[in-house]
């Protein structure tokens, strides 16, 4: 009988990353408001050209981190100096000086990198050694610790933070060190006997790979292009409703429905076994379909229009829950798991680029009415989920993943 289960060690992995995912996005929510404050007094332009190049740095720290962990100190060593380093970092900063917001951002971005990159792989190795069919419901259950993570640390920091930002700080140290600590219960991935090894075609293994970062890119782009034009009809809709308060509009609605779909999807995936690139088809056409539903809103909005949001909204959350974790579980499938927190850290870099064209789309389409956005968005999403769907097919074939000869080496 098959094992439906996660392992003890892939829960510690994502309850480690949850309380990490907190820290970082509680530093991120108060970090630009302490540097335009009394002590420091940046201008706003100053302290935001410091956080891009903090969360600039951080990506390229992933990278950093990922090859420290795989060729030289290991991936679980790596995550404990990482945790250490960005535990440091947030305490650092509760001394209020320049210097040691700099020094506090040094360790943190260091920390970050380290912990982020191998975490991850560790996380997926936990999949791809027992149970290779849960890898799509694993990283979904990853998703949801991230989600939840950054979504308590927002909170809580932000509310600590109100009163004195070095107890927003001391929250995230707190945060982080109990992260690291979650770490020293798991394994190395040594010694765990693996299953057979099947080789797939290296051909096969990068068109699987790419496509999936196309794909996921391609979601973003149009995700993130359609944000304004999204948000300007959810204040049309909502101008003078008291239905839904709102902090929860502030938010944004789709981050709580995020949590609510991707709760459910963890236990479907874990009991249903659906292939990686029919869940992405199955994205592609949810989101394809929000926007759809949104061009029935009309310019006056009526009564209907606030049932037609909320639907639409729920419908491109569940787009994305279905699609974003399946990035991290396919490259987990089909790459020497050896190297596998650099081959994880590096596909992270092209959704920069998408997101850059995100931007340069936004920029130049203020003419353009929001129906012709949603509408060019949409056929977009269905082509690209005519080549999932095509891809889907193709993977029926190479189902049943194993470990390659040198991941049998480096794990037995």
């Amino acid at each position: 009988m098959q094992n439906i289960s996660h392992s003890k060690p892939a829960l510690i992995y994502a309850i480690a990353y949850s309380f990490e995912r907190a820290s970082y996005y509680g530093i991120r929510t108060i970090i630009v408001l302490y540097m335009v404050g009394e002590t420091l007094q940046m201008s706003n332009q100053e302290a935001v050209a410091t956080y891009g190049w903090f969360s600039l740095f951080i990506v390229f720290s992933n990278v950093l981190g990922a090859l420290l962990g795989d060729l030289l100190v290991g991936n679980k060593k790596g995550i404990l100096v990482g945790g250490t380093l960005q535990t440091l970092g947030c305490f650092i900063l509760c001394i209020q000086s320049l210097g040691s917001l700099y020094i506090g951002f040094g360790l943190i971005i260091l920390g970050s990198g380290l912990f982020t990159s191998n975490t991850i792989a560790q996380f997926g190795k936990q999949y791809l050694i027992n149970n290779p069919k849960l890898l799509d419901a694993g990283f979904t259950l990853f998703h949801l610790a991230i989600s939840i993570g950054s979504f308590i640390g927002v909170v809580v920091t932000g509310y600590m933070a109100e009163s004195n930002f070095n107890y927003g700080f001391i929250v995230t140290g707190v945060l982080t060190m109990l992260a690291t600590v979650f770490i020293l219960f798991t394994n190395n991935n040594q010694g765990i006997s693996s299953s057979n090894y099947k080789n797939i075609n290296i051909d096969k293994r990068l068109l699987y790979i790419i496509t999936v970062i196309i794909t996921s890119g391609i979601f973003l782009m149009v995700y993130e292009s359609t944000y304004f034009d999204v948000y300007t009809i959810q204040e049309k809709v909502f101008d003078g409703i008291d239905v839904i308060p709102e902090v929860y509009l502030k938010t944004g609605l789709g981050s709580f429905f995020g949590i609510i779909i991707i709760s459910i999807l963890t236990l479907v995936w874990t009991y249903v076994y659906t292939n990686s690139f029919f869940k992405i088809f199955l994205g592609l056409i949810v989101s394809a379909l929000s926007f759809i539903i949104l061009l029935f809103i009309p310019e006056t909005p009526n009564s209907l229009s606030l049932t037609i949001f909320i639907f639409s909204a729920f419908l491109l959350s569940a787009g994305e829950m279905l699609i974003s974790p399946i990035l991290y579980s396919v490259t987990t499938k089909f790459s020497n798991p050896k190297y596998l927190a650099i081959i994880l850290s590096l596909i992270t870099i092209p959704s920069m680029l998408f997101n850059k064209i995100s931007g340069i789309i936004t920029e130049y389409s203020n003419e353009i009415s929001y129906n012709t956005i949603f509408l060019i968005s949409v056929f977009i999403l269905l082509v690209f989920g005519v080549i999932a769907y095509g891809l889907s097919l193709l993977y029926k074939k190479d189902d049943r993943i194993h470990l390659s000869k040198e991941a049998d080496e480096f794990l037995s």
